[in-house]
């Protein structure tokens, strides 16, 4: 099988001239659509979208009770935000500042470049890459096994608020359709099928400027969208500075009972990084919380990426037949300093292309079930090569050819025996075929093949119609990086002598256990609540500023509790407070790291208002965000510490009036020498110093 991929693989390693044959093929169409007339809604110029029903409706007044095949009926903790919310969340250079208002999430920016997007829940804390939890994007997989940067980072930095329908935050490993990284939870992403004609530009602090459109219509059975991004910021920091361009292209149609979808993507871009700074350093005056490492050449990365994407969904209704098909090519680099005069260029050069399809079946009000597999094949190099006076050189701490497969199937069923008792049970088995060629050590080069198998089971009582109790126990996994299974020694020339691969490494599995309840006490007034424990063992986490290494087995504890309610139609509170009680290397070696850096507590609150004013209307959004008790460790011998506490303040509001969007964001950071990522060192501590506001002013025209 392995093989005819191969095969398969060859005959598209050109498909990037594909997809931009198809993007010009689809901006055609588009330009055709928006000729046509489009259907008037509200007194509105907006089309109605093309959607499938299921997972549309309002998951926060669903009952768990209830038998479906949508993430919001799964018996564990999980966010849906919708359209609405995104539309008045404040994003700036991150696209997981839309997950800020999920309880228990930490997702932050860094002034450090496109790294990867940090989605941190249940205590994982992968500094700033993100690869403690699996991301879907329509069915594609978002992780990058064995990235040079960090195993199993996921990147979404093409993604723009504008392109995104639906965003599901499930928390834990408790649902059987995600795989590799599916460790903290996962997220799945849906993209919009057509959207509202409309044409913004942002100004911002620390020269932030932006350009977005977004282009809808319809030809015959045809939709078509395109969204087209510019951005661009000084940053708030010497050298840290970021350009960043990228275009959607989304085509759908009806066909019998199928919704059809090619979608086609582009992104560029290049940026510089400032690195972490020393805080004895910022406190003594030695460097102000504006400069750039100063132990370090300037830093920098670059990226550039295009994805083909055809998907396949029932046009009506819950079941049936769900498929995405994908193809991409994908290359990155970033520069981290390794000394005052060189650096370390970590760069990722990937052909990806694979399928999942499920399908997804419902008997009555008493059973659901969901059946699936999927592939994806990683072909290309993971290279860090050290560049003395910010020159390749010819040294490396690793440069290995990667030919990765992973197969996986998945099935999860829901059934009650009786009306107040919902059970469900699902199991991943997914195996591994690499082959990986370690052109630093050739003695280390191996082919590994492993499998995995991952259950889930959970159950939710209903003893009331506003009251569900639910308890979990599910496995996910990590599969193994390519410098676990083959390791290159230290820095050297390629080509040298020695070198050991590990072909029977087991996958990293992660065992946890969660439960809690949902409670609806009246239709405006929701509350829920989760306690957690969870076993991983080989864990990969940062041992020193851009580090990763296996630490051995972990253990984390905490609870959570979250509640919203709707005052009026126009006005909604939200509050919530996490608490971990325990991140904790469970065997660390005398004289190393012995807690994970990971918050203690983390406290996040908000509200929402619109009104009528005027001609037009005001839309009025506040969130608050704190974290505390971040331990570190510094100094000969290693000390445990705790970082400062960090707050944030968004506050954004809207006029809309006529065809027009005018809109105020301010961001509040107010704590010195602080920072959302805290990296111990036997310096001290490292932070990545913010600005204590922001300010963008944005203006989006409708038509």
């Amino acid at each position: 099988m392995k093989t005819n991929i191969k095969n398969a693989l060859k005959s598209s390693r050109r498909y990037s001239l594909g997809v931009l044959a198809a993007g010009v093929a689809m901006s055609a169409s588009a330009q055709q659509a928006l000729q046509t007339p489009q259907t008037e809604s509200n007194g509105n110029n907006s089309l109605p979208e093309i959607s499938v029903s299921a997972g549309k409706n309002d998951a926060k007044n669903i009952s768990k009770s209830v038998v479906r095949n949508d993430a919001a009926s799964l018996p564990t903790s999980v966010t849906v935000i919708e359209r609405a919310e995104i539309d008045r969340t404040n994003v700036g250079r991150d696209i997981s500042d839309l997950l800020r208002r999920v309880p228990g999430i930490m997702a932050h920016t860094l002034d450090q470049g496109d790294i990867g997007n940090s989605i941190k829940m249940r205590g994982f804390f992968s500094s700033s890459h993100g690869a403690d939890t699996a991301v879907y994007v329509d069915g594609v997989p978002q992780n990058v096994p064995s990235s040079a940067i960090n195993h199993g980072m996921n990147d979404m930095s093409w993604l723009t608020p504008e392109m995104i329908d639906s965003i599901e935050v499930i928390k834990g490993p408790f649902s059987a359709l995600y795989g590799d990284q599916n460790r903290a939870g996962a997220v799945n992403i849906t993209t919009r099928n057509v959207a509202e004609n409309s044409i913004g530009i942002t100004v911002g602090s620390q020269g932030t400027k932006r350009l977005n459109a977004v282009l809808s219509g319809k030809s015959g059975p045809i939709q078509s969208l395109i969204v087209a991004d510019l951005y661009k910021t000084d940053g708030f920091r010497d050298n840290s500075d970021g350009r960043r361009g990228s275009i959607f292209i989304k085509e759908s149609m009806i066909y019998g009972d199928s919704l059809w979808a090619l979608r086609a993507a582009y992104q560029k871009a290049d940026w510089n990084a400032a690195g972490f700074l020393n805080v004895n350093d910022l406190r003594s005056g030695k460097v102000s919380d504006t400069q750039r490492d100063p132990t370090a050449p300037p830093l920098w990365g670059d990226s550039r990426r295009s994805s083909l994407v055809l998907s396949r969904a029932p046009a009506s209704g819950a079941e049936g037949l769900r498929v995405s098909g994908y193809v991409e090519d994908y290359q990155r680099r970033r520069a981290t300093g390794a000394s005052t005069t060189a650096l370390n260029v970590a760069e990722d050069d990937r052909r990806i292309m694979g399928a999942r399809s499920v399908y997804d079946m419902l008997f009555g009000d008493k059973a659901a079930l969901s059946i699936g597999a999927d592939i994806r094949r990683d072909v290309g190099s993971a290279i860090n090569q050290n560049w003395p006076n910010s020159l390749p050189g010819a040294n490396y701490t690793f440069d290995q050819d990667l030919d990765l497969v992973t197969y996986g199937v998945f099935a999860q069923g829901q059934y009650k025996p009786v009306e107040s008792l919902k059970l469900l049970a699902g199991l991943r088995l997914d195996s591994f075929d690499y082959d990986i060629t370690n052109r630093k050590l050739p003695a280390a080069s191996l082919s590994y093949k492993q499998s995995v198998a991952t259950p889930k089971f959970g159950i939710v009582w209903t003893p009331v119609s506003s009251l569900d109790l639910f308890a979990n126990s599910g496995s996910g996994f990590r599969s193994p990086g390519q410098s676990e299974l083959s390791p290159s020694g230290s820095l050297g020339p390629l080509g040298a002598s020695g070198g050991t691969a590990f072909p029977d490494l087991k996958p990293s599995k992660v065992t946890s256990y969660d439960f809690g309840f949902n409670l609806r006490p009246t239709s405006r007034w929701r509350m829920s609540a989760a306690t957690y424990h969870t076993v991983n063992d080989s864990e990969i986490a940062q041992i020193a500023p851009n580090v990763f290494g296996p630490v051995g087995n972990t253990t984390r504890d905490g609870w959570e509790i979250d509640s919203s309610y709707d005052i009026t139609a126009d006005f909604s509170v939200y509050g919530s407070f996490g608490r971990i009680i325990r991140a904790h290397i469970n065997s660390a070696a005398p004289g190393t790291a012995s807690d994970l850096s990971v918050p203690r507590d983390t406290y996040k609150a908000g509200a929402a208002y619109s009104t009528p004013f005027a001609a037009g209307k005001l839309l009025f959004n506040a969130d608050a965000y704190f974290i505390s008790g971040v331990p570190y460790f510094s100094g000969t011998p290693l000390v445990k510490s705790y970082s400062r506490p960090y707050s944030r303040y968004d506050l954004r509001g809207t006029y809309s009036i006529g065809k027009f969007d005018w809109t105020a964001a301010f961001v509040l950071q107010p704590h010195q020498y602080s920072s959302e990522v805290a990296v111990g060192s036997t310096a001290a501590l490292l932070i990545d110093p913010v600005a204590k506001t922001q300010v963008n002013l944005s203006m989006r025209y409708r038509f």
